[in-house]
């Protein structure tokens, strides 16, 4: 927007044409005065840019006066423009400090020259002043005391900070000697130069003196106050000394924080060396920083041995790897804290000692500076935690002896019980034979030799059973394992088995891929998939079906199951199927047998370093899963 211009001028005529030669110049007419009265109201009315003022008006006042009352009332930048340029007149417009005086008559350029200057010197000045406002309001907002002087060290400004602090109001205090009213006594840090001394000070050195913490400030009142104060030189542009700036600090909070922050060291420090377990300060590198007693008797190292070296140095090497997994957790921010066990050395000829360690890091502000260790003594614990264990193995080997002389007591009675049945019928019978006389039928003769034999069978097997039971638990099977062919020894097994499965009237039928081995004692496997065979003929039902598979698995071993429709097994039959001596209540019925084929069977099956699996279904029947190795 052009500035706008005020022209006041009595004559109409010279003042219609400076209107127009300010229009065609570009500059907007605000208005026309001819009296001092008339410009200083239209200087209120229109606020112009700028005033062309002539001295001689009409009526009461002059220019001079009119320029006196605008600048006490609205100041505005303003030049003469007149006829008048005797001494006396140029003197009394000089005082109002006019921004130029142009005599009459003047060449055009000359007018729009002296506009320009007016215009960009008023701009500048206002510039200025709002730059000077600005840093005013600064000052009066900032928090710290704020006392300006000038070279002889004479107050020009107090910030309301300031006037808090000292008690004075900026006005009392202008002017005064800086000492007057900023009474400065001596500081936590030995400094006493009063503030007369402090200003000359900076103002001669031409460089700030650092902060002189808690020195005492006394007020206008009598009363004081703690003071920070710091001061530097105030320069002109090109270096020369203006005056000084003293910034007063009210240290009432800090050192209220800083006695806080004592008394809770001293708490720390006393919770640190008293506390009865051991703690530690230590650098993130591994360095004991500071330890307490607790942790010297612990260790048996006195304190200045333990300061000077590394805990890592004092851990047992295999506790380390852990321990510094731990803290590498910790300072992801996985946890607060980590606890661990770990064993730390004593000097020879010690044992190490067995420890709970807690770790946890100390911060100031958002830096972590070192980890604190809380180190609990675990002697005893373990010591406890060893006899105990001592007498809960006592304890165990008590009760597997007793449990083996259980064991033992309960397996005689049965072995007893199974061998007297066909000893009674042996000696029935060679009783029967005894007692007869010569008369007796060849037929019947026959049929009491028949029975004892049998007996005698009867009691070979169980003998055999007994045997091969004792050499696998022993681990004394004799073996032969080698490369055997599994369609041949399913073949002979069944073979050997048909006669009995016609008996009984059950299909058997057998699926064995060619070329199929296993890694195994050809005997013994032909011992177990006979008794797997046999059990699943007997305990078959009428019209039932013996199935035999094999096939490879994906593990490197081969799978051969014989698979029954019998009368199958409850889950609670199964619990005790590899019991020895119990037939799972078979021993109620007519099927023969002494309780130990599937007990052997297992044993075998496991000395040829395979495994036997079983599952059933009551009335339904039962699979058998026998694994071997494969023969390579």
């Amino acid at each position: 927007m052009n500035p706008s211009i005020l022209i006041v001028e009595d004559e109409a005529i010279v003042a219609l044409d400076l209107k127009l030669q300010l229009q065609d110049l570009g500059y907007l007419v605000a208005g026309i005065a001819g009296s001092a009265a008339e410009a200083v109201a239209a200087v209120q009315e229109h606020r112009p840019s700028l005033v062309l003022m002539d001295v001689r008006l009409q009526g009461p006042g002059d220019g001079i006066q009119a320029a006196e009352q605008i600048q006490r009332e609205r100041p505005t930048p303003l030049i003469f423009l007149t006829s008048h340029s005797d001494a006396d007149t140029v003197q009394r417009a000089a005082r109002t400090a006019p921004y130029g005086y142009l005599t009459k008559p003047y060449q055009l350029k000359e007018l729009r020259a002296g506009i320009e200057v007016a215009l960009t010197k008023a701009r500048l000045e206002r510039q200025l002043r709002e730059a000077d406002r600005w840093f005013a309001n600064t000052l009066q907002c900032v928090a710290d005391g704020v006392v300006v002087t000038d070279l002889e060290g004479r107050i020009r400004f107090l910030n309301p900070a300031a006037e808090s602090l000292t008690g004075w109001p900026s006005e009392d205090a202008a002017g005064r000697q800086v000492e007057d009213v900023v009474q400065l006594q001596g500081s936590d840090d030995g400094l006493a130069e009063a503030a007369s001394a402090l200003v000359r000070g900076v103002i001669a050195e031409g460089r700030p003196r650092p902060v002189a913490h808690g020195r005492r400030l006394q007020r206008r009142e009598g009363s004081e106050r703690v003071v920070d104060n710091s001061a530097g030189p105030v320069r002109t542009d090109d270096g020369q000394p203006l005056g000084a700036v003293l910034v007063l600090r009210d240290a009432t909070e800090r050192l209220a924080h800083e006695a806080q922050l004592r008394a809770s060291e001293e708490r720390f420090r006393s919770a640190f060396d008293l506390a009865p377990l051991g703690m530690a300060l230590v650098s993130f590198d591994g360095r004991f920083l500071q330890v307490n007693d607790a942790l010297c008797r612990l260790l048996r190292l006195p304190r200045e041995q333990l300061q000077s070296g590394s805990q890592v140095d004092l851990t047992f090497a295999a506790d380390r790897e852990h321990e510094a997994r731990r803290l590498h957790e910790l300072a992801a921010g996985q946890a607060l804290v980590v606890q661990f066990e770990k064993r730390y050395l004593r000097p020879a000829p010690q044992e190490p000692v067995w420890t709970l360690v807690s770790v946890s890091q100390l911060n100031d502000g958002p830096n972590a500076t070192c980890h604190l260790y809380q180190v609990h003594d675990l002697s005893e614990q373990k010591q406890a935690a060893e006899h105990l264990a001592e007498l809960a193995q006592e304890r165990m080997r008590r009760e597997a002896s007793e449990l083996a002389s259980a064991h033992k007591s309960e397996f005689l009675s049965r072995v007893s019980h199974e061998m007297r049945t066909p000893l009674n019928a042996v000696i029935g019978f060679a009783q029967l034979m005894q007692m007869g006389n010569a008369a007796l039928e060849p037929q019947q003769l026959r049929l009491y030799v028949d029975h004892i034999r049998s007996a005698g069978e009867h009691l070979l097997g169980l003998v055999t059973d007994l045997l091969d039971l004792n050499r696998a638990s022993q681990g004394s099977l004799q073996l032969d394992l080698q490369p055997t062919p599994v369609v041949r020894a399913v073949e002979d097994t069944r073979m050997l088995l048909e006669g009995l499965a016609q008996s009984h009237g059950i299909t058997l039928s057998a699926a064995v891929p060619a070329g199929l081995q296993v890694l195994a004692d050809a005997q013994r496997l032909r011992q177990v998939l006979l008794n797997l065979g046999s059990n699943a003929i007997k305990y078959n039902r009428q019209g039932g079906q013996v199935q035999v598979a094999a096939q490879a698995d994906a593990t490197g071993g081969v799978t051969i199951t014989v698979q029954d429709t019998g009368i199958g097994m409850t889950p609670q039959q199964l619990e005790r199927l590899f019991q020895p001596f119990d037939r799972l209540g078979a021993e109620r019925t007519r099927v023969e047998g002494t309780g130990l084929g599937m007990v052997i069977c297992k044993a075998l099956v496991a000395e040829m370093n395979g495994t036997l699996r079983l599952t059933s279904q009551a009335r339904v029947g039962t699979t058998v899963t026998v694994t071997l190795p494969a023969a390579g």
